[in-house]
């Protein structure tokens, strides 16, 4: 299935993405409302991070509302992570500790 909308945004965060040469840009993480797959069979929260890589809206789908949530979080974290450990730059929020990106891995 292909998302092309995230829908009704219900969270953002900002990053700071620091690359090895020094150079500093924003990254910004959306996550969507869960909506109800068209056949009733669960729901997907859509989700995407902008200001870096091809910005294609992702989802998680889950049984219900709350584990597409939860499994939305993983998945950004684990976006994160790769992103920040395959291309050996720093990112930073607000409210996190050195190295905490605020998601579950």
């Amino acid at each position: 299935m292909q998302i092309t909308s995230l829908g009704d945004v219900i969270a953002e965060r900002r990053f700071s993405l620091t690359t090895r040469d020094g150079q500093q840009t924003a990254v910004t993480v959306k996550l969507g409302k869960p909506v109800e797959f068209d056949d009733g069979t669960g729901y997907y929260a859509p989700f995407q991070l902008t200001g870096v890589g091809s910005e294609k809206i992702k989802y998680a789908a889950g049984v219900d509302a709350f584990q597409a949530l939860q499994l939305a979080m993983k998945m950004i974290g684990a976006n994160l992570n790769a992103l920040r450990d395959g291309e050996s730059v720093e990112l930073e929020w607000e409210a996190g500790d050195k190295g905490d990106l605020g998601f579950p891995v």
